[in-house]
């Protein structure tokens, strides 16, 4: 067993990790920075795989830093064998070939994996799919040409940009999900309506409120059943119904987790010298209140960068996140900012009836306060709206102005009068 000398570590090569030695290097730390990943290749940006599948971006665009980063930022890389056990407390963390790293600071950015449902031979079929990786990317490319019936389990955002491409591409969809709307976790049910309807017209069997029992291959297909006792039969099954951090590798009576490992704003986890940013990790939601995993990009990155400048010794706070989205499904640019899905109370929600050609706009206030909204056709809205939800702008005042539903050019008024034209 051999070990190698301390500095900083980072365990992950995603934004995060990288966007945190960007930041160590450049407030002047001079020491070894070391990275451990289980991938071999140079840092995958997940978010941009669609693009790459339906033909907008070709592959090398999903790595955005490239390989000369490493050299370019001394870092030293020990990719391919992931970590076993972090332990916080001897500053080690031993790899599965049998190496062992120590260090003086290290940084936790594994991200997160794809969540498959628990059922029989879902494991074994060779006709289901992930999308969140590299090789996740390039199998897929593969299957897609060739698939004629689909199936994809989730109406996530990516599920839904994944069933338009396949469509585009010839072949017949199926969108299956468990919950009573599609995009459950971002969209309004009253927005969901209106993308279901543009979902359906478009060509795509969507099924919602539906459960998977059970997968069994065939020689050239898979049979899908759905404990309503339906099957469907697909050459290919891509799911989409979420992701959950990857730390199998921490003992958690030594660090901190709840759904993610638990940050501060110096993103600090709770055992000494170990930082956490990323999918992996649980940072603070500005519109909840609460700390939550925030699978998002930017965030990642911002995350990525507090937790390096803090690691080097500069200190920097990161005050956290609002969730937001902007994505084009079947020809709607849809948003979604902040929390739409409030809880009963001191609640109101203003929408329009429906979508028009001024777009569609849905705000979710809490005793008069913005918390979320949901957009379609109008992304302009977006930046201020977002404003206005982090600076918790009271409405009162001017919710009688959009009653019975947010007339854009009342809207406009609105928000031009706050931020000017």
């Amino acid at each position: 067993m051999s070990k190698t000398s301390a500095g900083l570590l980072f365990i992950g090569n995603g934004g995060a990790a990288i966007s945190a030695v960007r930041a160590a290097r450049a407030v002047g730390y001079e020491s070894p920075i070391q990275m451990i990943s289980d991938t071999c290749g140079d840092t995958f940006n997940p978010m941009l795989s669609p693009y790459y599948l339906a033909g907008h971006i070709p592959f090398e665009r999903c790595f955005p830093f490239g390989r000369e980063f490493y050299t370019s930022h001394g870092v030293t890389c020990h990719f391919g064998s992931p970590v076993e056990v972090l332990d916080p407390f001897s500053k080690e963390a031993r790899l599965a070939d049998g190496r062992v790293l120590t260090y003086d600071r290290c940084l936790v950015a594994t991200g997160a994996r794809p969540v498959l449902p628990r059922v029989s031979g879902i494991d074994q079929s060779r006709y289901v799919y992930t999308l969140r990786t590299a090789e996740d990317a390039i199998h897929l490319s593969k299957a897609v040409e060739r698939a004629k019936d689909v199936l994809v389990l989730g109406a996530s955002l990516i599920g839904l940009k994944m069933a338009e491409i396949l469509l585009s591409k010839g072949a017949r969809v199926t969108l299956v999900d468990v919950a009573e709307h599609v995009l459950p976790s971002v969209a309004h049910p009253r927005c969901a309506a209106i993308v279901e309807e543009v979902v359906r017209n478009r060509g795509v069997d969507l099924r919602l409120k539906r459960s998977l029992s059970g997968v069994e291959d065939g020689r050239e297909r898979a049979g899908f059943h759905f404990q309503d006792g339906e099957t469907v039969e697909a050459d290919l099954c891509l799911v989409s119904i979420g992701i959950e951090p990857r730390v199998g590798f921490i003992d958690a009576s030594q660090v901190m987790i709840d759904k993610g490992i638990v940050v501060d704003h110096r993103m600090r986890t709770s055992a000494e010298d170990l930082y956490a940013a990323g999918d992996v990790s649980q940072g603070m939601n500005l519109v909840t209140g609460h700390k939550e995993i925030i699978g998002l990009w930017g965030n990642a990155c911002y995350q990525g960068r507090a937790a390096g400048y803090n690691m080097a010794g500069r200190e920097a706070r990161y005050r956290g996140a609002v969730p937001e989205h902007v994505s084009t499904l079947f020809g709607l640019n849809f948003v979604h900012l902040g929390n739409v899905n409030l809880s009963e109370g001191e609640t109101e929600i203003i929408a329009d009836p429906g979508l028009s050609e001024y777009g569609y706009h849905l705000l979710c206030f809490e005793k008069g306060i913005l918390k979320g909204a949901n957009l379609l056709q109008d992304p302009g809205h977006a930046g201020r709206l977002k404003t206005a939800i982090l600076r918790r702008f009271d409405w009162t005042r001017e919710l009688d102005k959009l009653r019975p539903y947010p007339d854009r050019s009342v809207l406009d008024r609105i928000l031009c009068a706050w931020f000017g034209a």
